[in-house]
């Protein structure tokens, strides 16, 4: 092969190295826009001071996620799409050679708070954990549980991750257009944020994270096709799990 020949092969993998790139990073810069929401969704006043301290002296730092099938990640397939799982990528990535283990005990089973409550001392405290993330009240808006013992099982299960020494975080229901016009979300929405008022903990806003994305267009809540759920599905659950690994360092800051 000449050398003019050999130059333009060489000239040819460069560009196409650069377009690639140009085309990765074009795809990165995608996704940041997709997942972005306001700054006051993520910034609340309860902090994580425990976990700041264990983050500050390089500490191990073990993480329980406690929910329902969204938690386990099964509408995008299985756990590894799970936001659990981006939650612990993000940490990890802002967070390198600390030691985190993020454990998923979401469960296949709709459960309401109460039901999830009775697992606590089994998928929770075994695990002795600095921080607890509890997902719940889309189960019980659906169930039309009543809002004095929902609100009644909030509080046991608050008491129970103080007594164990651990800290919380909560994560209010899940959002989709269809379901929300037909079940009144608010009542236990608002039961769950006054609670973690009432109680100085910080709450993921995840309900207004989601319907935020849905009105900008960033997600297509409504896809129809089984293939185009799953997928759906593991984009929200990355971008969840992403903003809530910054409200966890927000908090632990």
């Amino acid at each position: 092969m000449s050398l003019y020949r050999c130059l333009i092969v060489a000239l040819s993998g460069g560009l196409l190295a650069v377009t690639g790139l140009a085309g990765i990073a074009q795809a990165q810069d995608l996704a940041l826009r997709q997942c972005a929401v306001p700054r006051e969704l993520v910034l609340d006043e309860p902090r994580l001071p425990l976990l700041a301290k264990r983050f500050q002296d390089h500490q191990p730092v073990t993480i329980v996620v406690i929910g329902g099938a969204s938690t386990a990640g099964s509408a995008a397939g299985d756990e590894g799409h799970s936001y659990p799982r981006r939650l612990e990528e993000a940490l990890r990535r802002g967070h390198p050679g600390a030691t985190i283990t993020v454990i998923n005990q979401g469960g296949t089973q709709r459960q309401t708070a109460e039901e999830m409550v009775a697992r606590f001392p089994r998928d929770v405290f075994a695990n002795n954990p600095d921080l607890v993330i509890w997902e719940t009240g889309t189960v019980d808006a659906v169930r039309g549980i009543d809002i004095e013992e929902f609100t009644e099982a909030l509080g046991a299960g608050i008491d129970a991750v103080r007594q164990h020494k651990a800290e919380l975080m909560l994560v209010d229901a899940q959002y989709n257009p269809e379901t929300s016009s037909i079940i009144n979300f608010s009542p236990y929405l608002d039961a769950l944020h006054r609670a973690a008022d009432l109680d100085g903990i910080y709450v993921f806003r995840r309900y207004d994270m989601m319907r935020y994305w849905s009105d900008a267009g960033s997600f297509d809540f409504v896809a129809r096709s089984r293939a185009r759920q799953v997928a759906l599905a593991g984009e929200i659950y990355r971008c969840l799990g992403e903003r809530m690994a910054d409200a966890v360092n927000y908090a632990a800051r």
